[in-house]
């Protein structure tokens, strides 16, 4: 995945200390990995928190304060969890079963008044396309009741009251990252995936995507609809995704069929390209002719819906942004030949 690189970029990592009887805290010890060797192109803040009350509000406060960053990534412990967890949201509840280093054992909202949940306003899309089939990395839902959730409940908090910005535009990603035990993902491993999130999310990404276009006897082409958990949940796209580093377009849509359909297919040409700019990524992608299959044959497994379509059909669906010119082209003139 490539990135933009136009300006200098600033990234927040933070960390917290040991707690709770802990001799060390893992997430600390990537915050000092990565800040002793640097990732290019970046200029990396990071911070040790305290893991009290005021750690919790300290980049709150920075972010209303009007400190400037390109993206905010939090670490920390999660001592009985085996997958490096991706926090979806912050809670506005604390429930803390043992005290945070203050002393404190807080029960009750983060911010009075507050909203129950905050999203992470980090993309979903770009990490799910970063870390597609990496078993120790995982989505999680529940950030915790303890500091951790304090914390990125009180930074979404403040991004959102201050409407903090990248300096490209973008809304400010900021997104905590629980850690396991050395014991279950090694050190090494957790410095490499974060590093991975901080380029991630810093800027842009240039994603290179590889569709196909599959025919059925009757000329119809195969649209599939992404399921509703999924970003962009109950869009229709051509099948295929991203390619990844080290691979070949074709190769990898062969890849991306196999996994997505369960379909083995030859991509012979390639029949449009195009380029679209997201929010959170710029996509190129290439639409390669696979031919005539029997769709008896298709077994989705990543899509909650499949139709074949003609093309008087073509517009019956909503598809994803990146695709709509080519369908509004095809709408017009007809379907390229199988």
């Amino acid at each position: 995945m490539a990135y933009e690189r136009a300006v200098t970029l600033r990234v927040l990592l933070t960390g917290f200390p040991p707690f709770g009887g802990h001799n060390e805290n893992v997430s600390d010890k990537v915050r000092c990995k990565i800040e002793s060797v640097g990732i290019v192109d970046i200029e990396l803040q990071t911070l040790l928190l305290t893991c009290d009350e005021a750690g919790s509000e300290h980049v709150a406060s920075l972010i209303r304060d009007g400190g400037r960053f390109d993206a905010i990534i939090h670490l920390g412990l999660a001592e009985s969890r085996s997958a490096i967890s991706l926090e979806r949201c912050g809670q506005n509840e604390s429930r803390f079963r043992m005290a945070d280093n203050s002393g404190r054992v807080a029960q009750g909202m983060v911010i009075e008044g507050g909203p129950a949940r905050l999203a992470t306003t980090a993309s979903v899309h770009v990490l799910d396309e970063e870390f597609e089939h990496e078993s120790d990395i995982a989505w999680s839902d529940s950030a915790g009741a303890f500091v951790c959730n304090e914390t990125i409940y009180r930074t979404l908090e403040a991004i959102d009251s201050v409407s903090a910005k990248t300096s490209d535009g973008r809304a400010l990603p900021a997104i905590f990252i629980h850690l396991p035990p050395e014991s279950e993902v090694s050190l090494e491993r957790q410095v490499d995936v974060v590093r991975r999130v901080v380029l991630a999310l810093a800027s842009k990404p240039r994603l290179e995507v590889v569709g196909a276009l599959i025919f059925d006897a009757e000329g119809r082409i195969l649209a599939c609809r992404r399921p509703p958990e999924d970003v962009w949940g109950g869009w229709w796209e051509f099948p295929g995704g991203k390619v990844d580093a080290g691979e070949r377009p074709r190769e990898a849509l062969v890849r991306e069929i196999a996994e997505e359909l369960q379909l083995d297919v030859v991509p012979e040409r390639i029949v449009a390209s195009l380029n679209h700019e997201y929010d959170d990524r710029h996509v190129s992608l290439d639409i390669w002719n696979c031919g005539v299959i029997d769709p008896k044959l298709v077994n989705p497994i990543e899509h909650d819906e499949v139709r074949w379509l003609d093309r008087g059909s073509l517009d019956s669906v909503k598809w994803l942004p990146a695709d709509e010119p080519l369908i509004r082209e095809w709408v017009e003139s007809g379907l390229p030949q199988s």
